[in-house]
C-alpha cells in the first residue's frame, strides 16, 4: 500500500484547487443548455474526425466525456484525500465523487434541454473510480521507484 511519512500542506492544496476548478468546470459545463452543449460536442466530434476519422458517436463522445472530466476529478481528490488526511482515509474518496455525480445530474434536470440520467451518474462515478484507481497506481509506482533509489545508495 501507499507509504506516508508525514502529510504537505502544499500538495494538499493543490490538489485541493484542482477538485474545485473541475467540479466548476463540470458544473459549468452541465449549466449549458442542450442546444449548446450539442454544439460544443458537434465541434469536438467534428475536429476529432477531421484528424483521426470518425469512430465515435456523438452520444459516446458525450459520454466519454462526462467519463473523462470525472477521472480528472476522481484523480485530484484522491490526492487530495492522500496528502490531507491518514492513507487509511484513503477509501473514502470515492464517496464525494459519487455525490457530487448525483447532484450534477441532479443540477441537470433544471436546465433547459437536459435530463437526469442514472446511467450518467454510473458513467460518472466510473470515471471517478478510473482516476482513483490512477492516482494510486501512480503513487504506488512512486513508492516503489523512491524504495529503488534508495536501496542502491
Amino acid at each position: 500500500m501507499i507509504e506516508t511519512k508525514k502529510r504537505n500542506p502544499l500538495i494538499a492544496t493543490a490538489f485541493w484547487l484542482l477538485s474545485a476548478l473541475i467540479a466548476t468546470f463540470i458544473f459549468y459545463m452541465s449549466s449549458r443548455t442542450g442546444e449548446a452543449s450539442a454544439d460544443i460536442s458537434s465541434g469536438f466530434l467534428e475536429i476529432i474526425t477531421k484528424f483521426i476519422g470518425r469512430f465515435l458517436s456523438h452520444n459516446v463522445l458525450r459520454k466519454l466525456a462526462h467519463f473523462t472530466e470525472f477521472a480528472v476529478l476522481g484523480f485530484s481528490i484522491c490526492g487530495a484525500f492522500r496528502f490531507t488526511f491518514k492513507p487509511s482515509k484513503l477509501w473514502l474518496s470515492p464517496i464525494p465523487c459519487i455525490l457530487y455525480a448525483a447532484s450534477d445530474e441532479l443540477h441537470q434536470y433544471f436546465v433547459p434541454d437536459r435530463a437526469c440520467r442514472i446511467f450518467d451518474i454510473f458513467i460518472d462515478s466510473l470515471g471517478s473510480l478510473t482516476g482513483i484507481a490512477i492516482f494510486l497506481m501512480l503513487a504506488q509506482l512512486f513508492v516503489l521507484i523512491k524504495r529503488h533509489h534508495a536501496d542502491r545508495s
